[in-house]
């Protein structure tokens, strides 16, 4: 996939509970961080609650936990990025 944006356009990137269905995340990230601007931010959130007939295989055998470090792992094979940071920004009844 190829988006279609100049290299280093974006001061931030977002992707709002939708990286879970993607095919081809890795080769997404890339492309996300080709248009990022140097030192710019990507802002990734996800939901505890899913389609499973839309999201890929590895999300549906995994947990929580591990959906945040294949995040990570798709920040840190894609190249550009610094070492991400994950927040939990669920409520406390939800906990």
């Amino acid at each position: 996939p190829k988006l279609p944006y100049d290299d280093a356009s974006f001061d931030i990137v977002t992707c709002t509970v939708s990286f879970d269905y993607l095919c081809k995340p890795l080769e997404v990230m890339k492309e996300v961080g080709r248009v990022l601007k140097p030192g710019g931010m990507v802002m990734l959130s996800t939901s505890n609650r899913c389609f499973p007939t839309k999201a890929v295989n590895i999300w549906l055998q995994t947990g929580d936990l591990e959906h945040v470090l294949i995040y990570g792992s798709y920040m840190h094979y894609a190249g550009p990025f610094e070492a991400p940071e994950a927040l939990d920004l669920s409520g406390p009844l939800s906990r």
